[in-house]
């Protein structure tokens, strides 16, 4: 399998997971597995496949591999327990796709969910993997660009019991497809169709032929109207979640007019909802618990008004940006809805500390808030909120002028699991602040710096008490030096998202050291970095971060044509913004770029408050994350 499969790696995830992403080093036998010195053996045949299931799920992944080395009875013992696979192009580098996926089949024989990611990926490789897991129940190939109609009917053909598929931008799935799909595979229970090229006559076939589903994304299928709609929710009742992000002929008395009762709503930028249409949806779907409405600028305070007298099991609403939502609304929504623990409030200039105040007194669950852009929320409204709210893990208050390193202090104080947290152009942020979260909150993942006061103390702190961080912006932060970065990359060794750009005082020496620390790099901004930036760092990224995605050398005056050629050769992934040459920011394989909506999930709650897509397998299995469409 090694020399098939070149330099996979498995990384580390749940028990029963195996990402084959960079090698196979980790699936090397490890001594600890090796026979106690007295020559006695644990024998696994005096356990149950249950008890041995069980037992597996104790153990971290690279343990469950190696154990399955130790011998041929723990390896039949251990691969069976292994579920879910997911193959990236990044992980196969050279090696023949379908030799791969025949080898991954015959080692793990149990695998019920599989995900293929890559951009080349083929319909003959979706064939293959059907053909050699025909148990397969869940599949997902989002952004699989160069997935068609053709390996619609192969799974239709291969796998006729699947129960969930994900093609989230599979443009070239069509209506054929669908309708192929839905014949062959009748027990479908959750499909992700988002940005394919549909109409309503792909969900007419599915609310007849697919009765079972219970989760449903169509998000940017701009051809889908009310009709369409209208036929899913009255034949197919068992639904309970359902995205139409971005569709911009169904109303919201569609949603309403059928027999499913559903708990996960997303209509963001469904411009046909109006506040009539939330109470409609309101009284036709009283069990709901996360919507969105973002974009729909014909929603207001009388919305809030309708679910806060219908809908009070929320735990999570998205109203950003829609139309003349105020504090009155959203007081109303915190007093009727105690379990609300996500709220996006994004883009509101009139939404002040009241609302806050509000939030604090009725909604103590709070888990996630988004105030981006809300400019007259200060201090007192984030300490309140912080003193009321201590499991919050997310904040957003990028340019909230007036909320600054005090109320920050007051999330460390109070909120330990605070895993990202969103400051970019805020109030003043010092080191202090900075310092004060790191020694505070130590799962800390996310954090959003950008045009702050800190320098190299905060990212100290930051790579001595938080290890997990792995998205920093820290976008013209002038006082960041190489011997910073230095030291946050060795102490950060899962960063996967970086932003450098606009800091003067960086160099190669930065570049280096995070491709030494960061294998797992995929995302870097260095916009900006004009003059200390050369090929030299671009070659050390290129040659420790393979798994590299997307670049921006916009500005980099000293990186030339052959530095730019390093990255693509060695990272065949990767889209490259500002190279020279190019009037656009366009990938060297000319990859389509999906839709700005579909990035706009982050992890501070807006995946569960647009449902649908974003919540799509999300309740079945233990490689169920592995599929959620992101």
């Amino acid at each position: 399998m090694a020399a098939a499969a070149g330099e996979w790696d498995a990384m580390s995830g749940a028990p029963t997971e195996v990402s084959v992403d960079q090698g196979l080093e980790s699936m090397e036998c490890d001594d600890q597995f090796a026979p106690a010195p007295d020559g006695k053996r644990a024998n696994l045949a005096l356990l149950d496949e249950d008890s041995t299931a069980h037992l597996a799920t104790f153990l971290p992944l690279r343990d469950l591999l190696a154990a399955s080395c130790v011998s041929s009875e723990w390896k039949r013992t251990f691969d069976s327990c292994v579920d879910t696979v997911r193959v990236s192009q990044v992980s196969l580098g050279q090696a023949d796709w379908l030799e791969a996926l025949a080898q991954l089949a015959a080692r793990f024989p149990a695998v019920r969910t599989l995900e293929l990611r890559g951009a080349t990926v083929s319909d003959a490789q979706v064939g293959a993997a059907a053909a050699l897991n025909r148990e397969l129940s869940r599949l997902s190939l989002a952004q699989c660009d160069d997935v068609t109609d053709q390996a619609m009917a192969l799974l239709a053909q291969g796998c006729p019991g699947l129960q969930g598929l994900n093609v989230l931008g599979c443009r070239d799935v069509t209506n054929m497809g669908v309708r192929q799909l839905a014949q062959g595979c009748p027990d479908l229970t959750a499909l992700c169709l988002g940005w394919c090229d549909i109409s309503d006559n792909a969900l007419l076939v599915l609310s007849k032929q697919c009765q079972r589903l219970e989760e449903l994304d169509v998000s940017g299928c701009g051809r889908i109207s009310d009709a369409g709609i209208s036929a899913v929710v009255t034949d197919c009742s068992r639904l309970r979640s359902l995205s139409l992000e971005g569709c911009r002929e169904v109303s919201a008395w569609a949603v309403a007019s059928g027999r499913a009762r559903l708990t996960s709503l997303n209509m963001g930028g469904c411009t046909l909802v109006t506040d009539a249409g939330v109470g409609a949806i309101a009284a036709a779907h009283p069990q709901l618990r996360t919507l969105s409405l973002r974009l729909c600028r014909a929603v207001g305070d009388v919305a809030l008004r309708f679910l806060s007298m219908r809908c009070a099991s929320l735990t999570a609403l998205d109203i950003s940006r829609c139309g003349s939502v105020t504090d009155a609304g959203v007081s109303t929504v915190a007093a009727a809805c105690p379990q609300l623990k996500d709220i996006d409030l994004e883009g509101y200039s009139d939404i002040t500390d009241v609302s806050l105040y509000a939030l604090a007194q009725g909604c103590q669950e709070l888990e996630s808030v988004n105030l981006w852009v809300c400019s007259q929320v200060s201090d007192a409204g984030i300490q309140v909120i912080a003193a009321a709210c201590p499991n919050l893990r997310s904040l957003d208050v990028r340019l909230c002028s007036k909320v600054s390193g005090v109320a920050i202090a007051a999330l460390a104080e109070h909120c330990p699991n605070l895993r990202a947290l969103y400051l970019e152009r805020g109030g003043r942020i010092t080191d202090a602040a900075v310092v004060a979260v790191a020694n505070n909150c130590p799962r800390m993942h996310t954090l959003d710096l950008g045009w702050c006061d800190v320098s190299d103390r905060a990212l100290e702190a930051l790579a001595a008490h938080c290890p997990g961080i792995t998205c920093l912006n820290l976008g013209y932060c002038d006082a960041v030096t190489d011997e910073g970065l230095g030291t946050l990359a060795r102490g950060c060794p899962d960063l996967a998202s970086l932003d450098i750009g606009g800091c003067l005082r960086l160099s190669d020496a930065s570049l280096a050291a995070v491709a030494e620390s960061c294998p797992h790099l995929q995302s870097l901004d260095l916009g900006g970095c004009k003059h200390l930036i050369t090929d030299a760092g671009l070659r050390a990224i290129a040659q420790h971060c393979s798994a590299l995605r997307s670049i921006n050398l916009r500005f980099c005056e000293k990186v030339t044509d052959a530095g730019v050629d390093a990255v693509k050769r060695a990272c065949i992934n990767v889209q490259v913004a500002g190279e020279r040459g190019s009037a656009c920011a366009a990938s060297c394989h000319e990859t389509r770029a999906m839709p700005l909506a579909t990035e706009r999930m982050t992890e501070h709650g807006r995946s569960a408050a647009r449902a649908g897509g974003a919540a799509l397998f999300g309740a079945t299995g233990p490689g169920a994350a592995l599929l959620r469409a992101s």
